[in-house]
């Protein structure tokens, strides 16, 4: 990682986002920050392995508002570097319901190879997947990328049971048992909500790898209705649980 990894709940509006996103910025989802009350760890063994649990209660919250939701994260450090998360989320009920929640890392550039498992090859999402297959499959940071004219958020894929991005050096991998949805990029989401062609877009210098519990469903609502209802991210309490591994390549 080259920066810390983030939570994440902001995604670049789709030209089907344009009412709900004005909602969606008004709440501040674009820039919640961080603030944890409690956190405390301990060592343990587990199969004469030994980890490092951290237990933590944190909320994100808008900066003027009350808080988005609660999280009580558990992260637990194997000796080799590896974690396992459970995120266990109550969001506020009296919010709108949010374009995602995920966490963000932000890998070297080099890490462009893409693996992964679930639908394909072109983007998926939970309402936007009929042209899309189960498999295994092989693609670079540049092909998953969808170039919309106008940047919007792209290329996320659903239904996924691991992804695995690698260098020339190394390689991280996430799995969990719970299906998820991935992206890959060269972009920050918040490059492309700022610019308005997908000409003005610059890369930001890593291969950012957002790995979502789920996304709000794409819809029709640039001329049509929004997302049915079973397509929208509707909950205010789920638990997201995956595993993190590193390797080197040799």
């Amino acid at each position: 990682l080259e920066h810390s990894m983030q939570y994440n709940i902001w995604r670049a509006p789709t030209d089907n986002d344009r009412n709900i996103r004005n909602i969606w910025k008004e709440t501040d989802y674009d820039r919640p920050v961080t603030r944890s009350y409690h956190t405390e760890y301990v060592l343990q063994t587990e199969k004469e392995k030994q980890f490092v649990e951290i237990d933590s209660n944190l909320s994100l919250l808008a900066i003027y508002r009350q808080r988005i939701m609660d999280i009580h994260a558990v992260w637990r450090v194997w000796e080799d570097g590896s974690l396992d998360v459970s995120l266990k989320v109550k969001k506020n009920p009296a919010f709108p319901r949010l374009p995602r929640f995920g966490v963000r890392l932000m890998l070297p550039a080099e890490m462009r190879q893409v693996e992964y498992y679930g639908l394909g090859p072109v983007e998926s999402y939970v309402d936007k997947c009929r042209a899309s297959w189960h498999g295994k499959f092989e693609e670079t940071v540049d092909s998953l990328f969808e170039d919309y004219i106008y940047p919007q958020e792209n290329g996320s894929h659903w239904d996924v049971s691991y992804v695995e991005a690698a260098g020339d050096r190394e390689r991280i991998s996430v799995a969990s048992r719970t299906p998820f949805s991935f992206n890959a990029s060269r972009y920050t989401q918040e490059e492309l909500t700022e610019k308005a062609h997908n000409y003005e877009i610059v890369p930001c210098g890593h291969t950012v790898l957002c790995i979502d519990y789920r996304q709000d469903g794409i819809g029709s609502n640039s001329c049509g209705p929004e997302p049915e209802e079973q397509y929208r991210f509707l909950e205010n309490e789920f638990t997201f649980s995956f595993g993190i591994r590193i390797g080197n390549n040799k």
